[in-house]
């Protein structure tokens, strides 16, 4: 091929890969980020032809710069992890939150209804409260709150703070995957687990108050609860965004919109499995810690407070292209 025609054919492929490179020099988004491998591919060939056909020292240097400069602008995404993650955090995922607000008040509903009405029923009618509560859970209850326990019988049990941590890390990372996992069935799975467990957390706080553990069991879970159970409820946003695309896919096959779900549900799925991780943190070595009562309140109400106005007002304003 003589140098004109290949020129002349490789030209748009040129141009089309400087001008992402100006965009991106800008501090700018591009639309179709996609490409710019491919391009870049295709620029590293050309370049290698260009010099050994020796097609001439302008071409060869155009072409050389122009994959220094993409070169240096890959590299500078590939090292910007650090960025991409606090994007996700202070920006992508409360806006992704707040984009499925109807399903997350759903989900809210699913889980406080029936917990609040289970420790109510409890209240009134003991019996309610032995329908969930076995008489080994019974039998731990009184062993980790009762009067005269104390957050050492916790270390005890499970050896140290870290073993400690990491057995709520594979308790509640596991619920939470059930409840994303149990969407993809028309959303039941989901509606099923979170509710079950709204009903498991009434029980469990309608025993304690029952057996008069309230001391020792509000002071242990105060820190840990915001993080854990809306974390609970954030995978059941989306876990139910998966089964609606079964349920109502539209226009387009299950398969896809399936697929296209899953792209506006995975950072909704990514935050609230980072939450349920920091929960168990906070359990594993806050809550089980020697703090004074009215410390641990004020930290787990605080966090109540932060995790709320998080939700609400992160990233509001700000563009997540």
């Amino acid at each position: 091929m003589k140098r004109h025609a290949f020129e002349e054919h490789n030209e748009p492929v040129w141009v089309e890969l400087e001008k992402t490179m100006e965009v991106l020099e800008k501090g700018k988004p591009v639309e179709d980020a996609s490409r710019v491998p491919g391009l870049f591919r295709q620029v590293c060939s050309d370049l290698a032809l260009a010099q050994h056909r020796m097609y001439g020292r302008k071409l060869c240097e155009r072409l050389n710069t122009l994959v220094i400069t993409t070169y240096g602008q890959l590299q500078r995404s590939t090292n910007n992890g650090g960025m991409r993650a606090l994007k996700f955090a202070t920006v992508t995922f409360p806006c992704a939150v707040r984009a499925e607000w109807r399903l997350f008040w759903l989900n809210m509903a699913i889980f406080w209804i029936p917990m609040f009405a289970f420790i109510a029923a409890a209240h009134f009618d003991p019996r309610w409260i032995f329908t969930i509560v076995t008489p080994d859970l019974q039998r731990n209850m009184d062993e980790m709150y009762g009067a005269g326990a104390s957050m050492d019988s916790l270390r005890a049990h499970y050896g140290s703070d870290f073993m400690m941590w990491a057995f709520y890390i594979q308790n509640n990372v596991s619920i939470g995957f059930r409840i994303f996992a149990g969407g993809v069935l028309f959303t039941l799975g989901a509606i099923f687990y979170v509710g079950y467990n709204g009903l498991y957390c009434g029980a469990i706080a309608g025993y304690i108050h029952y057996a008069g553990h309230t001391e020792n069991f509000y002071r242990f879970v105060v820190g840990h609860s915001s993080l854990e159970l809306i974390g609970f409820i954030i995978c059941g946003v989306a876990g139910m965004r998966l089964g609606l695309s079964l349920l109502k896919p539209g226009r387009l096959t299950r398969r896809i919109a399936l697929r296209e779900a899953g792209k506006r549900a995975l950072p909704v799925m990514y935050g609230g499995a980072i939450m349920i991780f920091l929960a168990a943190f906070v359990e594993g070595f806050w809550s089980a810690s020697d703090a004074t009562p009215t410390a641990k309140y004020i930290f787990g109400i605080t966090l109540w407070v932060l995790l709320t106005l998080y939700l609400l007002f992160a990233g509001r304003g700000r563009n997540e292209a």
